[in-house]
Formats: structure tokens, C-alpha cells, sequence
């Protein structure tokens, strides 16, 4: 009887193990790399204008589906810099701590809609393939490009977007801090160099197309705006990483497996390892 019982507790042992690898260890990294918190995008402030064709397929709910996507989406930003620097997942919830700081992280900001910084390319040597003269004629579109957005300043004022006309193509959702401070008391206490906040996820169709539903070549935009800070509540880099899959997909679990790692690559060669 002894022996049955012990190969029960064996063997659910061993099953708890095989699904909770999917998790990893979400403080694995080397000591002598740099740290950062990696913070998932707030329940919130989440788009999917394609969440009906994904619930008809698997019977997921709205809730369900956003979650799905925010794990993911935090999976695979920990496999991707788990081999260049110290990273601290507050998506798992473990411990009542972490809990406590994205609640506190989520209470003390708020957002706003701003011109991306321009992404660092995934190859850099191809920069460095052009020429002078090309290279100027980019920093002058650049800073035009800067000066026509300050002109247009918009922002979220009570959940509404407020600011003159303009295309949000080239913007993403910010994030502002009210309490810097809360940042230096978690850096300090989780001994972090930055913190890096995935500030919104969405899926977007392009409406503008008055013939996108007879068109099979019609696309939806996933975008993912991110924010790089330092431990000072400094912007380090905040932009977006984005990926075009086609409109009428509705397997979310192709969605991440065919489309996040593009856009994972783009946002994490922004980062200073």
C-alpha cells in the first residue's frame, strides 16, 4: 500500500513538472548581466478588434482570449533575453510581492500618445552599408518628422484621445509616471537596471479599405507599444514592434507562434545588454 501511494504522489510529481515547464524560472540569468523587470501590458489597456472570429473558433471569451495573448507575448520576451541578461518576470504572480508591485507600478501611471523613437535595425551593419549622404537625408526626414509631431500633441485625458487630427501610424502609447520614486524603491530593493513595460497590445484591421472584407489580401496589424526605463524613471527608448498577419486568421495560438518572435525582435534590440 505504501509503495502505491508513494508512485501516485511519483507521478503527480512528474505531471506538475511537465506543465509547469512552459513557466520556466522566471529569475534565471546570468549575475554579472544586466537586470530587467519586465512588465506585462495592463488587462486594460488591450485592443483585438478581431476577438470574434477567435471566440467562434475555440468557444474562448473575451477575458480568455486577452490572457492568452498577454502570456505569450511574456513567454517569449523572457525566452528571447533570457540568454543576454537577468530577467524578472511580474507576470507569474508567485508571490504576494509581485503582485504588490504591479498593482503599485499599474496605480501610478497613466498614458499618452506620442511619436515612436525610431527602432535600432536588427542588422546594424546594414546602416553602416550606407552611404554619407543617404544617411543624412534619414536624420533630416527624422527630425521633420519630430517637428510636424510636436506640433500635433495628443494625449488621453479621461480615457478619451484628445489632440489635433493627425496619423497615429508612426505613435505609440507612452506611459507617464506620477510617483517616479515607486520605481527607485523597486529597482533598489529587486537590485534591477531597467524596467521594461509592455504598455499596450493590440490587433487592428485596416477600415480605411472600403473593400477589405472581398479582399484576400487584407491584413490586421498586431502593434505592441513598449516603454525602456531606467531605474530613475527615465525614458530610455519607447516605441512599438508590429507584425501584419492576415484579416481573417483566427488561430490564436498560429498568431503567436508565426508573428510575435518578429515582433519580439523589435523591441528587444533596444535594449543595451
Amino acid at each position: 500500500m505504501k509503495k502505491t501511494a508513494s508512485f501516485i504522489v511519483a507521478s503527480i510529481l512528474l505531471i506538475t513538472g511537465i506543465y509547469a515547464q512552459d513557466y520556466l524560472d522566471f529569475n534565471s540569468g546570468n549575475s554579472n548581466t544586466k537586470k530587467v523587470l519586465l512588465v506585462p501590458f495592463d488587462p486594460r489597456i488591450y485592443l483585438n478588434d478581431a476577438t470574434a472570429i477567435m471566440a467562434a473558433k475555440d468557444g474562448d471569451t473575451h477575458d480568455e482570449i486577452m490572457q492568452f495573448f498577454r502570456y505569450q507575448l511574456n513567454l517569449q520576451l523572457y525566452n528571447a533575453m533570457m540568454d543576454s541578461c537577468t530577467i524578472i518576470s511580474l507576470f507569474t504572480d508567485n508571490t504576494r510581492q509581485d503582485q504588490d508591485d504591479i498593482d503599485q507600478l499599474y496605480s501610478i501611471i497613466s498614458y499618452e500618445l506620442v511619436l515612436a523613437m525610431k527602432n535600432n535595425p536588427e542588422n546594424p551593419e546594414d546602416t553602416e552599408k550606407k552611404g554619407f549622404i543617404a544617411r543624412k537625408r534619414e536624420e533630416k526626414a527624422e527630425q521633420q518628422r519630430r517637428e510636424e509631431a510636436a506640433n500635433y500633441k495628443t494625449h488621453i485625458e479621461n480615457g478619451e484621445l484628445v489632440g489635433k487630427r493627425q496619423s497615429t501610424e508612426d505613435m505609440y502609447l507612452n506611459i507617464v509616471f506620477h510617483q517616479p520614486e515607486v520605481l527607485a524603491e523597486i529597482a533598489k530593493r529587486r537590485d534591477i537596471n531597467y524596467f521594461l513595460f509592455i504598455n499596450h497590445f493590440e490587433i487592428k484591421g485596416n477600415y480605411g479599405d472600403p473593400y477589405l472584407s472581398g479582399n484576400s489580401k487584407a491584413e490586421r496589424t498586431i502593434k505592441v507599444h513598449f516603454s525602456l526605463y531606467n531605474t530613475k524613471g527615465e525614458l530610455i527608448h519607447g516605441s512599438f514592434g508590429e507584425a501584419k498577419i492576415p484579416f481573417n486568421l483566427d488561430d490564436k495560438q498560429e498568431i503567436a507562434n508565426l508573428y510575435f518572435p518578429e515582433i519580439i525582435r523589435q523591441i528587444i534590440h533596444n535594449i543595451d545588454f
